[in-house]
């Protein structure tokens, strides 16, 4: 097995927000013990790019700063993903203090009301804070942190891409708008409730939806394979050459302490093992028996659902039905 080069690390899975789609909103409200975080980090030596995400609004943690510092002791690039809530003066100076690699603000749409049906908060809010970040950027002669948005398109807000386009366009940012739709997987459908289920995309809502994130990635590309984690590790992914990026070179560090092989695995049968209580060894042993049983053409229980685990069993059984990898779940 490759080394530990990225990992997802989520430091908190409480968050001020309440959308309906959240699978954090089910899950036991923690924050990532600073023993475990520290544990994980020497651990994995090799580690070189960490996304400080998961389930939760990673800036409610009490050492979120201190797990920045902490990841760029070790020559480590950082980026998050947030709601966006907390971009206060104090918060923006300290992300810009911090050198963060890449920040992008989770939204589903730039229309006020809509956006506070959805999560329950005031885009007003947002905006005020993306723009004194951008602009607080600007005035220090920083070209990083790279400042962009990751929208999950619900059937509803399809026709919500155009106004998120013309936001990012009237903000002046640069970190590229990232598009998934709704998740799909076991893990997080059975949380939803009928209304939230109903905002799953039919056959021909995906079809629109592809064109729409075509012209989205055309129109606000993501600058860089290195500024942004997902697309740093799955850069050249070929699944006729090589395996789940995860699976090869990834990890995914839960709130609680467990390691899983990647931000899809939500159940604790599907974990690898604790940071605390398994050695690195046995944690790669695990994680190099669900390598070998896709490169064999058999998606695991863990991966059933993801179609990058779809993908990569296909080149292996063209018996399999074909899809193209979705990019993995943002918040």
């Amino acid at each position: 097995m490759r080394p530990i080069r990225f990992a997802q690390i989520e430091p908190t899975t409480r968050c001020n927000y309440v959308c309906g789609f959240c699978a954090g909103r089910h899950m036991p409200q923690r924050d990532l013990a600073w023993e475990d975080f520290e544990r994980f980090l020497a651990t994995h030596p090799d580690l070189r790019h960490v996304e400080l995400q998961g389930e939760g609004e990673p800036l409610l943690h009490p050492r979120f700063f201190d797990m920045i510092a902490a990841c760029h002791a070790r020559d480590i690039a950082v980026g998050l993903i947030t709601n966006g809530s907390l971009l206060g003066e104090a918060v923006v100076d300290r992300l810009l203090d911090a050198g963060v690699r890449s920040i992008h603000i989770s939204m589903e749409s730039a229309d006020p009301e809509r956006f506070r049906r959805i999560r329950g908060g005031r885009f007003e809010k947002v905006e005020a804070g993306l723009r004194l970040l951008v602009r607080r950027r600007a005035e220090r002669g920083l070209d990083q942190p790279a400042i962009g948005l990751a929208v999950t398109v619900l059937r509803d807000t399809l026709d919500d891409v155009g106004g998120i386009w013309c936001f990012y366009r009237d903000l002046g940012l640069d970190g590229g708008i990232v598009v998934q739709p709704l998740q799909g997987m076991a893990a997080y459908r059975r949380h939803y409730d009928a209304g939230m289920a109903r905002q799953l995309l039919s056959a021909a809502d995906a079809q629109r939806f592809q064109a729409l994130r075509r012209a989205v990635t055309q129109a606000a590309p993501v600058p860089g394979h290195e500024a942004f984690f997902y697309f740093a590790l799955f850069a050249g992914f070929d699944p006729a050459k090589g395996s789940c990026p995860w699976l090869e070179r990834g990890a995914y560090l839960a709130s609680d302490g467990s390691i899983a092989g990647c931000c899809f695995m939500k159940d604790a049968g599907d974990r690898l093992g604790h940071v605390a209580t398994d050695t690195p060894a046995a944690t790669a042993g695990r994680r190099a028996a669900l390598a070998a049983q896709l490169d064999a053409g058999d998606v695991p229980g863990a991966c059933a659902g993801c179609s990058t685990a779809r993908a990569v069993a296909a080149a292996r059984r063209p018996g399999i039905s074909r899809a193209p990898p979705e990019p993995p779940p943002l918040r």
